[in-house]
């Protein structure tokens, strides 16, 4: 089998499975009744079908109850953990300040990917970060900005004109467009920066260098860098080979947008909340996580191909493989602040372009199932690793073997490339590398050391499983079993409806869970809000809102109330819709469209202008 047929079918895996739910129905619910029970090989087939269904449709029933059951208990022990974290990292960033020093060795390097993101945006985003404590002294951002948008080096420029005296360090890059097995999106944007970033800190101890990715929007607390930089030096023995995933939070404009857009954003905050609970092993980052650039640089940087769309996944999958599942992870207790997918428009049309927007940026988020058929092939690839050791290569002498071949790869490359290197410009830092060398990365001695975590990788598979396989499945057996149960009436078979009376309990079970969730989401929305507001006053940065003090929607983005005027009940009510419009079908979707592409037209999602939103306040006011 050839590498890219072994490549195609694996990364169809979720929509093979697709066709096997729908031809399991099809034979359980055309096929059969239609068929007579008389002991014939095709009667037999029939009903031992109606019996395979009944048992999936009792598992697939199971996520549905065991989520939003762990979601809820994973909710009150981040905001437990959450308020005992404030008094910790006061205490730290006290002790540092008395002791004149700078926050730490540690430097934080932070890439911002910024495709078409509005300077208002990135402004307000650089005025969060800039207020920290530890900014100047160890804060280097990175904006990575996109050749394809025009003038976006003049962008860059000007923003770091505006706040370099804020940080220690600014810097942008300029991917180049049209790059060939490349995909446009944040993971290539990231890439690139980061590949200038380890060749800035090339004579740096890069086991001192922290690397954060975030959205353009994203607004992080300093307690973010302040508990990472904690947790590197509590824990040094691990520091290399462990990644920072924080929760997230909705808390700028939830309220503006449409009711399914509110809902399928706060379990879709609530997917990565529910790893996030005291002794998970398994936490995938949602949008903003950080890592040791050692650790970064060893895997070989972040990928560009399309099947790194969903970068945040993509990026902790690498690493997680890399270590043969022995990836450790740290909860960082300080919420990120996003926003919600919005329209500027008003009224019905801009309902319609927010819903529009929101799928977009879902379809974007479920092309990520690429991630499993990458899971596969790189878990295959780790026990073919593990299988080569037993025959008697030591872990040194592989490494040796393995880094020389790279070496010789790499200088071959080095000899027959056509292109030389760019010199950097004091301010731009986009040198271009060399492919090869991110094809070829250095081995990691750690992925040769440890055995396989067994634990973690089965953790992990049944992680995505959740994600990439359950809405699908769960939609279409759902929606077919209730049209057959309609119209079959008393003919259903006993097995089948009994099947289909506990899935229904089970989906009852799941939607009081998740009411409950809500419920415990609005108090996490809460606390979060006020932590934030704490620190901004801190800042000198909450005085600058004044003027929208006395509306819901405050100039930085504050959203102080979370549901609508019916106190929650509808959001409650009928978070299934946006679940169905922004989980189960851009998921179908995006399975099925991989049987013929790999690669999506990247599109940045909305989000709300601040500036606009101040116009709309002054006119209502006026």
């Amino acid at each position: 089998m050839s590498a890219s047929t072994y490549a195609y079918l694996t990364r169809c895996i979720p929509a093979i499975s697709v066709l096997g739910v729908l031809f399991l129905l099809f034979v359980s619910l055309i096929v059969a009744p239609n068929t007579k029970q008389d002991g014939s090989r095709l009667g037999a087939a029939a009903a031992t079908s109606q019996l395979v269904l009944a048992v999936y449709t009792l598992f697939i029933h199971i996520a549905p109850v065991l989520f939003p059951a762990r979601l809820c208990w994973a909710i009150g022990d981040v905001m437990k953990r959450m308020k005992e974290s404030v008094a910790v990292a006061e205490a730290y960033k006290k002790q540092t300040l008395e002791k004149g020093e700078a926050a730490s060795s540690l430097k934080f390097v932070i890439i911002i990917p910024a495709y078409k993101e509005s300077v208002e945006t990135m402004e307000e985003t650089l005025k969060v970060l800039g207020s920290h404590w530890q900014a100047r002294s160890a804060y280097h951002i990175y904006l990575a900005m996109e050749a394809k948008e025009e003038h976006s080096d003049k962008k860059a420029a000007n923003l770091i004109r505006a706040f370099q005296s804020s940080f220690y360090r600014m810097s942008y890059t300029i991917h180049p467009f049209g790059i060939p097995g490349e995909a446009q999106g944040k993971s290539s944007n990231e890439s690139w920066a980061a590949k200038q970033a380890f060749k800035d800190y090339a004579n740096a101890s890069k086991g001192e260098v922290i690397m954060t990715t975030m959205d353009s929007d994203t607004h992080l607390s300093a307690r973010y860098f302040s508990q990472v930089a904690q947790y590197h030096h509590r824990f040094p023995e691990t520091s290399a080979e462990t990644i920072y995933v924080p929760p997230i939070v909705f808390d700028r404009n939830i309220h503006e947008v449409p009711l399914p857009v509110r809902t399928s954003d706060m379990i879709w905050a609530g997917a990565g909340i529910s790893n996030l609970y005291d002794g998970s092993n398994i936490c995938i980052p949602t949008s903003v996580y950080s890592l040791p650039m050692v650790l970064a640089e060893n895997v070989g940087g972040w990928d560009t191909g399309p099947d790194a769309i969903g970068e945040d996944m993509h990026m902790y999958l690498k690493c997680f493989f890399a270590l043969s599942g022995n990836l450790n992870v740290k909860v960082v207790y300080a919420a990120a602040s996003q926003c919600d997918v919005s329209s500027d428009g008003t009224g019905f049309s801009g309902y319609v372009d927010g819903l529009k927007a929101r799928y977009k940026q879902a379809l974007r988020h479920m092309w990520g199932s690429l991630d499993t058929g990458y899971a596969i092939r790189q878990t295959i690839s780790m026990f073919e690793r593990r299988r080569r050791m037993s025959f008697g290569a030591s872990p040194d002498l592989l490494d040796t073997v393995l880094h020389t071949k790279h070496l010789l790869v790499n200088a071959i490359s080095a000899v027959c490339s056509p292109n030389g290197a760019a010199l950097p410009t004091p301010i731009i830092k986009c040198t271009p590398p060399s492919p090869q060398a991110t094809r070829h990365p250095q081995p990691f001695p750690h992925a040769y050391n440890k055995p396989i975590h067994f634990r973690n990788l089965c953790t992990l598979l049944n992680s995505l499983f959740e994600a990439h396989f359950v809405p699908v499945h769960l939609a279409l057996i759902l929606a077919t079993t209730t049209i057959y149960d309609l119209l079959a009436g008393a003919s259903v078979p006993h097995h089948l409806a009994l099947a289909l009376r506990i899935s229904g309990l089970c989906r009852f079970a799941g939607w009081s869970l998740i009411c409950v969730y809500f419920y415990r989401y609005a108090q996490y929305h809460h606390l979060c809000l006020s932590l934030r507001e704490q620190e901004m006053r801190e800042a000198g940065l909450l005085d600058e809102c004044d003027e929208g003090k006395q509306h819901e929607q405050r100039s930085d983005g504050y959203s102080r109330r979370l549901f609508g005027p019916l106190g929650g009940v509808a959001e409650a009510g009928l978070f299934f819709i946006g679940g169905f419009l922004f989980g189960s079908i851009p998921a179908c979707q995006a399975v099925l469209s991989h049987v013929f592409t790999e690669r999506l037209a990247y599109q940045v999602s909305l989000k709300p202008s601040f500036m606009k939103v101040l116009e709309n306040v002054d006119q209502k006011t006026g």
